[in-house]
């Protein structure tokens, strides 16, 4: 909540102006408290936000692209499937994979298909 340093108190002012300045002072917390709940709102969800994943693991081709252990492997195996291992850990570049899908997909032929059809 919005507060005022207490540099100086209502009271030290003339008693014509402390009304004044307590309504002053309700209006700016007013005012202000729906947009300070926004910025912490805010402030909590981009301290929840996790930077871009960069690579994908196992884990991620098995769940997004329904890959067994197997085909993985033999995809590794064949080199179809770009990684880096580090430990026992193999990574997959993100960009990359989105490469080998948009080049081994058959979109053009589609949209060509579906243009002529209309």
């Amino acid at each position: 909540m919005l507060t005022i340093n207490n540099c100086w108190q209502v009271s030290d002012l003339p008693l014509q102006y402390q009304n004044k300045t307590i309504d002053t002072m309700k209006t700016t917390n007013e005012t202000f408290e729906p947009v300070i709940k926004l910025l912490e709102e805010l402030k909590t969800k981009i301290d929840n936000v996790q930077s871009p994943k960069r690579y994908y693991r196992n884990k991620h081709l098995k769940m997004y692209f329904g890959l067994s252990d197997n085909t993985i492997l033999s995809y590794r195996d064949k080199n179809l499937l770009p990684f880096t291992k580090i430990g026992d850990i193999y990574y997959y570049p993100i960009a990359e994979i989105e490469s080998i899908l948009v080049q081994n997909s058959n979109f053009d032929l589609m949209n060509n298909r579906f243009n002529q059809s209309a």
